[in-house]
């Protein structure tokens, strides 16, 4: 059965088809239908064939209803470990069966009818050596039974909820667009909506389309135990699977009607959408997306080689920093002296008391905190302490290191929008960073790329034989240049070390304290001996002081890390995007630049230039291996080569993360309208997805 990998796209909306056109002339067929002359007439004009199946239609009123069974070929996805981090792949499919029905002119309704049944699926893989008839980890085993209606999961009520829920997305947005050719008369535009139903079936013997294992709360879903999501089964404890249930059931929804999976798909399946998608666009867009694929490998590639060289400089940046800590302490203490008395703080604090004591110590609550937080609060001690550890060299150096490789790898996992298609992730898979890493192919060129882009912390060097100072440089030079301007007004210090941000960190701090408090033991672990409760006055301050004590600490130690963060994130950002536009130049002037263009496009990039023909080459390879596939290799009998790369749209069938779908995924359920349930004198029907 095909599998949905727990993992947004906009598309173009397609024009609106135009409202029926009203005919000049009344309609032969239906005017002269009990006149001979007329009939003749038109016999004469049109056929005796064609006019006796013209008259059939009109008078017809009955709903036109045909069953729907496919077998289209098996889908690949590359959602499997392969050889050396590359994307291995699997094959996934199953037989289409819904009911298609139209309503004259008013539409068309699609049906499938669900039985929901109980059954096991195998846990364990199939020992090495045993017959194939063997269940390996996945199969269903034994027979499948009907859902008990006194079931303690109540699941044929959830499955009564799934079959609602599961169609909402595809409702709305699909339409069938024809012509019916008129012979005295301009052609009449039809627009058909489609309604796409679900119906739940629970009896063993009940008419069905489809059946659907659902599995008990009990049986946890996950890949690894045999119990993937999928178009053949059903879980109410879905696991670490994101989506909600009717999201999810309406992935497997789109299944059921005979549309592919848009995930983990390999370069080649993507164009092959591409074509099938927007036949006029596909060559420039397929071009535009190998150009990305391959500035996508690249950035990748470099995301360990560039935090590796970054934080070897930091030290002196984090130096640069701590340079600047008595100015901010002394901002500091006196945002923690206002900030602690904030109304917030002060009700926090009371909340957490009010738990941790005895009911009689109730009225003594508030007169300790407004002690320990006015005359007892030490807020220079608060602000020194937290600041050091906020201004402490490694903590500089961890959280810069930190936030500069999740800026890379957000750059990474950006969507691109794709003519045709939607909105697709580029899925760079671990065998690209391994060409870089130690050992690795590319590891020289990489790291010399990487301390490019990252720059020098300068200091004493030589130069012909004299000693020289080299200033800093590149990224290392923007962020050692920051602490300079905090003595300036209305600098960071001035802006983020305030009183309202002191009294968000502490009253976060205090409340949390509370909740953890509170918390049961987690599950399987032993419940903890329960805290005595605050019996005596004496007792109460000092649990207040401590309280107020060490969470000022910690909010000051907080505001210290914002700060660093509020102005060194911008440069990274800026960093990263720099470094995006370096990688697309050098990629241009590989992939798009003849050769007698190259000199104009500036001063050479030997290592960058090297690392992108690598990446290149590494694309182009996987692109010949698995060419001729399409979109299901494995289906049409072509080998299924592990991939680099893979792809996935944002899409209800792709990642999930929007409900969006595309006309072009309905043309397999437009086939069988135009082959079944179109009349004789309409033109052949498209889909329109709005």
């Amino acid at each position: 059965m095909r599998e949905r990998d727990g993992e947004p796209a906009t598309h173009g909306k397609p024009s609106r088809g135009s409202a029926p056109k009203a005919a000049s002339v009344p309609k032969p067929a239906v005017a002269t239908t009990g006149s001979p002359t007329g009939t003749l007439q038109l016999q004469q004009l049109a056929g005796n064939r064609a006019v006796a199946s013209m008259v059939d239609q009109i008078a017809r009123t009955t709903l036109q209803r045909v069953a729907v069974k496919e077998s289209p070929p098996n889908e690949t996805l590359y959602n499997q470990p392969g050889a050396g981090g590359k994307a291995g792949a699997a094959q996934f499919g199953g037989d289409v069966s819904y009911d298609m029905a139209r309503n004259g002119d008013a539409g068309v309704t699609i049906t499938i009818r669900i039985q929901f049944m109980s059954q096991s699926r195998c846990g364990v893989p199939r020992p090495p050596g045993a017959p194939a008839t063997t269940p390996d980890i996945g199969d269903l085993i034994g027979t499948p039974a009907e859902i008990p209606t006194n079931d303690p999961d109540n699941r044929r009520a959830w499955c009564q909820n799934i079959v609602t829920e599961q169609v909402k997305p595809w409702n709305g947005k699909l339409a069938l667009l024809g012509e019916e050719v008129n012979v005295f008369s301009s052609n009449t535009t039809k627009r058909l909506p489609v309604t796409f139903t679900s119906v739940a079936v629970f009896g063993e013997r009940d008419k069905h389309d489809q059946r659907i294992i659902v599995h008990p709360m009990s049986t946890r879903a996950d890949r690894a135990t045999g119990n993937p999501i999928d178009a053949g089964n059903y879980y109410l404890n879905k696991g670490s699977y994101s989506a909600n249930d009717s999201v999810i059931a309406a992935h497997e929804y789109g299944h059921l009607l005979g549309i592919d999976d848009e995930y983990s798909q390999s370069n080649e399946m993507l164009n092959s959408l591409l074509h099938q998608a927007a036949p006029g666009n596909a060559p420039s867009a397929m071009a535009a997306m190998d150009k990305k694929t391959v500035e996508r490998m690249v950035l990748s590639s470099l995301r360990a080689p560039l935090v590796g060289a970054l934080t070897s400089t930091l030290p002196a940046v984090a130096e640069a920093f701590r340079a600047k800590r008595a100015a901010v302490k002394a901002k500091m203490a006196v945002a923690a002296r206002s900030g602690v008395v904030d109304a917030a703080v002060r009700s926090a604090l009371e909340q957490n008391l009010t738990t941790a004591s005895e009911p009689g110590l109730a009225p003594s609550i508030p007169r300790a905190v407004a002690f320990e937080t006015t005359a007892n609060f030490s807020n220079i001690t608060a602000a020194g302490e937290g600041v050091e550890a906020g201004f402490s060299s490694a903590a500089i150096v961890r959280q810069i290191a930190a936030a500069y490789d999740a800026s890379l790898g957000a750059a990474g996992r950006a969507t691109v929008a794709v003519a045709g298609v939607g909105d697709t992730s580029i899925n760079v898979q671990g065998s690209v960073p391994a060409m870089t890493a130690a050992g690795g192919a590319q590891q020289a060129n990489a790291a010399g790329a990487a301390a490019t882009a990252v720059g020098s912390a300068g200091g004493p060097g030589t130069f012909l034989g004299f000693p020289v100072l080299f200033p800093p440089s590149a990224l290392v030079a923007k962020l050692q240049a920051l602490p300079a301007t905090w003595g300036a007004a209305g600098s960071a210090v001035e802006t983020g070390v305030t009183p309202a941000a002191f009294a968000t960190k502490m009253a976060g701090l205090v409340k949390s304290s509370t909740a953890a408090a509170a918390a049961p033991a987690p599950p399987g672990a032993a419940a903890p001996a329960p805290t005595p409760k605050i019996r005596q006055s004496g007792e109460l301050y000092r649990k207040a002081y401590a309280i107020v004590s060490s969470l000022a600490r910690d909010a000051c130690t907080q505001v210290s890390s914002e700060l660093i963060a509020g102005v060194v994130q911008p440069v990274l950002t800026t960093g990263v995007s720099d470094l995006e536009s370096t990688i697309q130049a050098e990629v241009t002037k590989v992939m798009g630049t003849p050769p007698s263009g190259v000199a104009a496009l500036g001063p050479p990039n030997p290592q960058m230039t090297a690392l992108v023909a690598h990446m290149k080459a590494q694309l182009d390879a996987d692109k010949t291996a698995s060419a001729g596939g399409g979109r299901s290799p494995l289906g049409a009998g072509q080998a299924a080569p592990d991939q680099n790369v893979t792809y996935t749209v944002q899409s209800l069938m792709g990642g999930s993360k929007t409900t969006a779908i595309r006309a072009d995924q309905f043309n397999p359920m437009v086939k069988q309208f135009n082959d079944k349930l179109k009349k004789t004198w309409e033109k052949k029907f498209t889909a329109e997805v709005k």
